[in-house]
């Protein structure tokens, strides 16, 4: 971010804690807040009108929340929720429309930073089409360490369930492959990466495209 964009949103940023399942982001409802995660991360979900879910995407210090807003928007069309506890900062999100409204180098920015992770949520569903299920886990778990401190990913099997789309007897049998293959370690909630590059092989060209793209951009 250009230094004068930052000093211009410093003053009205919030540095608040974010607990795991705080819901930050509900579909159709008017959006008060932008979200910059410092520490933790944040599952953008998909609802249909009888409750089905699906993860979409995640958000880390890489980014913010919601992309609403940087179109020039009042209203999400996904709930996003803390995944990962940790901490963030909270900006009105009226602030930061005045700011993007008034900055070109700031609009330039997210709007490069919405770009790349539309490849996301494009990379996700290529994923669930095309890759296995471990294969998929392996992808998620990479991205997970891009955006984390540390090698230890902390998460129960019932979102791991959500996010993809299978039966927790399904996640059970997908960390029990990686394990076998000595790439991670998963023990009571806690999966632990020891061989990423391993992983990232495994993972094969379903993790790295949307990465380059944010790399491209973003830097």
């Amino acid at each position: 971010m250009a230094p004068a964009d930052f000093v211009s949103l410093w003053p009205h940023l919030t540095y608040v804690a974010l607990a795991r399942g705080e819901v930050l982001v509900e579909p159709d409802q008017t959006i008060q807040h932008a979200w910059f995660v410092d520490q933790g991360i944040a599952s953008v979900v998909a609802t249909s009108a009888q409750g089905h879910q699906a993860e979409v995407g995640i958000v880390g210090w890489d980014g913010l929340v919601d992309m609403a807003t940087i179109h020039g928007l009042d209203r999400a069309s996904h709930r996003c929720f803390i995944q990962l506890p940790g901490f963030g900062y909270r900006l009105p999100s009226a602030i930061l429309q005045a700011a993007l409204d008034g900055s070109t180098t700031l609009r330039t920015l997210l709007m490069g930073y919405a770009h790349s992770f539309m490849a996301q949520i494009a990379g996700t569903a290529l994923a669930n089409a095309s890759y296995t299920v471990e294969q998929q886990l392996a992808r998620w778990l990479l991205m997970c360490h891009d955006r984390i401190d540390g090698d230890q990913i902390t998460m129960t099997h019932e979102f791991l369930s959500l996010m993809l789309n299978v039966r927790r007897a399904g996640v059970t049998v997908a960390i029990q492959a990686l394990e076998n293959t000595g790439f991670v370690i998963g023990r009571r909630g806690v999966i632990t990466i020891i061989d990423r590059s391993a992983l990232a092989k495994f993972a094969t060209d379903s993790y790295g495209g949307p990465e380059a793209v944010y790399k491209r951009l973003i830097g």
